[in-house]
């Protein structure tokens, strides 16, 4: 795939195996990386009759998701909202998805709509953005790098801010920095906001409370680091994600991925 200049490509690409997926992922433009994380591609070639069932586990993020069956096809535009449950995809056949990825509260720069509004749902673009034409504009593009400026001129339409607010990034960057090991009470005192107030522009603009927010990322930490690990290692992830004991890590594992972490080793996909 061709990159567009300032885009970064990860080159993430699964090869070698019989169902042929492809999925590739590109940084945005300066300007809008305050508030859009990635672009992404995945492209799946299956033997007819081969399925595969593609978990999909919350990551405080939104996306907004473009997807086709068949190359003749428009895309079907989705908003995607922020997860507390993982999801599932069947993954049939010949198939070809498109996604801009937002950062934690990134996706109130572009859209009006109170991002708790969309929590645990999937809704047509055209619900937040009427007879928007990025989906047959994106089916009509010749090659990857054209479909990536029609999303960047898009996005570019619709900025409706030019900075993120600097008290709402501090609070999420130290999320981030802390990978979810910090206190509710403790992200108060850095914004200067009661508990309260937090909690209200936490919702608006990520989709779920600053405690529920917090538990992801700690989640996705510990993810990352049992991806790495083994069955025995489990006591160790746990602590060093900020779990106080096994069981609570147990707990939010089930709740986040749908299996336990003892189970997980014996799933192929993961």
């Amino acid at each position: 795939y061709g990159i567009m200049p300032g885009m970064k490509g990860d080159g993430q690409t699964n090869s070698g195996r019989p169902e042929r997926l492809r999925f590739d992922r590109w940084h945005p433009e300066p300007r809008l990386r305050p508030f859009v994380r990635n672009y992404w591609a995945l492209q799946t070639a299956y033997v007819l009759g081969v399925r595969r069932r593609q978990r999909i586990t919350p990551d405080g993020c939104i996306d907004i998701l473009f997807v086709r069956r068949r190359l003749t096809e428009d895309f079907q535009a989705l908003v995607v909202g922020t997860m507390t449950r993982p999801v599932f995809e069947e993954l049939t056949g010949p198939a070809e998805y498109w996604g801009i990825r937002f950062a934690p509260g990134g996706f109130t720069a572009f859209f009006r709509t109170p991002t708790d509004e969309l929590t645990d749902r999937i809704v047509p673009l055209d619900d937040l953005c009427a007879k928007s034409v990025v989906a047959t504009r994106l089916a009509a593009a010749p090659d990857a790098q054209t479909r990536l400026q029609v999303l960047e001129e898009t996005l570019h339409q619709w900025l409706l801010l030019e900075k993120p607010d600097p008290i709402l990034t501090k609070v999420l960057e130290t999320v981030s920095a802390c990978q979810g090991a910090v206190t509710v009470e403790q992200l108060a005192r850095t914004a200067g906001w009661s508990s309260r107030h937090l909690h209200r522009v936490i919702c608006r603009s990520v989709g779920v409370g600053p405690k529920t927010f917090c538990r992801i990322m700690r989640f996705k930490s510990a993810l990352r680091a049992l991806r790495c690990g083994s069955p025995a290692d489990l006591l160790q992830v746990a602590l060093e994600a900020g779990y106080y004991d096994q069981a609570h890590f147990i707990h939010d594992f089930n709740f986040f991925y749908g299996a336990s972490p003892s189970t997980v080793f014996a799933d192929p996909t993961f």
